[in-house]
Protein backbone atom coordinates (compact mmCIF):
# COMPACT_ATOMS: atom_id res chain seq x y z
CA UNK A 1 0.00 0.00 0.00
CA UNK A 2 1.25 3.48 -0.85
CA UNK A 3 0.01 6.81 0.54
CA UNK A 4 0.12 9.44 -2.10
CA UNK A 5 2.94 8.71 -4.46
CA UNK A 6 5.98 8.51 -2.20
CA UNK A 7 5.55 6.61 1.13
CA UNK A 8 5.07 2.82 1.06
CA UNK A 9 3.30 1.42 4.18
CA UNK A 10 4.11 -2.05 5.43
CA UNK A 11 0.83 -3.64 6.60
CA UNK A 12 2.71 -6.26 8.62
CA UNK A 13 4.51 -3.50 10.50
CA UNK A 14 1.19 -1.82 11.32
CA UNK A 15 -0.30 -5.12 12.50
CA UNK A 16 2.75 -5.74 14.72
CA UNK A 17 2.44 -2.23 16.10
CA UNK A 18 -1.25 -2.81 16.83
CA UNK A 19 -0.47 -6.11 18.59
CA UNK A 20 2.20 -4.41 20.68
CA UNK A 21 -0.25 -1.63 21.58
CA UNK A 22 -2.87 -4.20 22.62
CA UNK A 23 -0.34 -6.08 24.75
CA UNK A 24 0.83 -2.85 26.34
CA UNK A 25 -2.78 -1.85 27.03
CA UNK A 26 -3.46 -5.23 28.62
CA UNK A 27 -0.33 -5.02 30.77
CA UNK A 28 -1.21 -1.47 31.84
CA UNK A 29 -4.71 -2.59 32.79
CA UNK A 30 -3.28 -5.44 34.89
CA UNK A 31 -0.80 -3.07 36.52
CA UNK A 32 -3.51 -0.55 37.38
CA UNK A 33 -5.74 -3.31 38.74
CA UNK A 34 -2.91 -4.53 40.98
CA UNK A 35 -2.19 -0.98 42.07
CA UNK A 36 -5.84 -0.46 42.95
CA UNK A 37 -5.83 -3.66 45.01
CA UNK A 38 -2.70 -2.59 46.89
CA UNK A 39 -4.10 0.88 47.52
CA UNK A 40 -7.30 -0.62 48.91
CA UNK A 41 -5.26 -2.87 51.19
CA UNK A 42 -3.17 0.10 52.35
CA UNK A 43 -6.31 2.14 53.02
CA UNK A 44 -7.81 -0.74 54.98
CA UNK A 45 -4.63 -1.17 57.02
CA UNK A 46 -4.52 2.57 57.70
CA UNK A 47 -8.14 2.57 58.86
CA UNK A 48 -7.53 -0.44 61.10
CA UNK A 49 -4.44 1.09 62.67
CA UNK A 50 -6.28 4.37 63.25
CA UNK A 51 -9.11 2.54 65.01
CA UNK A 52 -6.63 0.61 67.15
CA UNK A 53 -4.79 3.84 68.02
CA UNK A 54 -8.05 5.56 68.99
CA UNK A 55 -9.10 2.57 71.09
CA UNK A 56 -5.77 2.51 72.90
CA UNK A 57 -5.84 6.26 73.41
CA UNK A 58 -9.39 6.23 74.81
CA UNK A 59 -8.69 3.22 77.02
CA UNK A 60 -5.46 4.81 78.24
CA UNK A 61 -7.16 8.10 79.03
CA UNK A 62 -10.03 6.34 80.81
CA UNK A 63 -7.55 4.37 82.88
CA UNK A 64 -5.61 7.50 83.78
CA UNK A 65 -8.79 9.34 84.74
CA UNK A 66 -9.88 6.44 86.95
CA UNK A 67 -6.46 6.41 88.63
CA UNK A 68 -6.61 10.19 89.18
CA UNK A 69 -10.10 9.95 90.68
CA UNK A 70 -8.91 7.20 93.01
CA UNK A 71 -5.88 9.22 94.11
CA UNK A 72 -8.01 12.34 94.62
CA UNK A 73 -10.48 10.38 96.76
CA UNK A 74 -7.59 9.00 98.81
CA UNK A 75 -6.16 12.52 99.25
CA UNK A 76 -9.53 13.87 100.43
CA UNK A 77 -9.83 11.01 102.94
CA UNK A 78 -6.36 11.71 104.31
CA UNK A 79 -7.11 15.43 104.57
CA UNK A 80 -10.29 14.65 106.54
CA UNK A 81 -8.31 12.40 108.90
CA UNK A 82 -5.64 15.07 109.33
CA UNK A 83 -8.32 17.68 110.05
CA UNK A 84 -9.74 15.46 112.82
CA UNK A 85 -6.25 14.92 114.25
CA UNK A 86 -5.51 18.66 114.14
CA UNK A 87 -8.72 19.45 116.07
CA UNK A 88 -7.02 18.20 119.23
CA UNK A 89 -4.04 20.50 118.59
CA UNK A 90 -6.39 23.48 118.20
CA UNK A 91 -7.91 22.68 121.61
CA UNK A 92 -4.45 22.45 123.19
CA UNK A 93 -3.41 25.75 121.57
CA UNK A 94 -6.51 27.42 123.01
CA UNK A 95 -5.60 26.21 126.50
CA UNK A 96 -2.12 27.67 126.23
Amino acid sequence: MVIGNSIPIDITLLEDLEQSALQLSSQLEALLSGLQTHLQQAASATLSSTKIYETCLVDGVCGQIAACVEKTTDLISRCDEMDKDMAAITAIAAQM
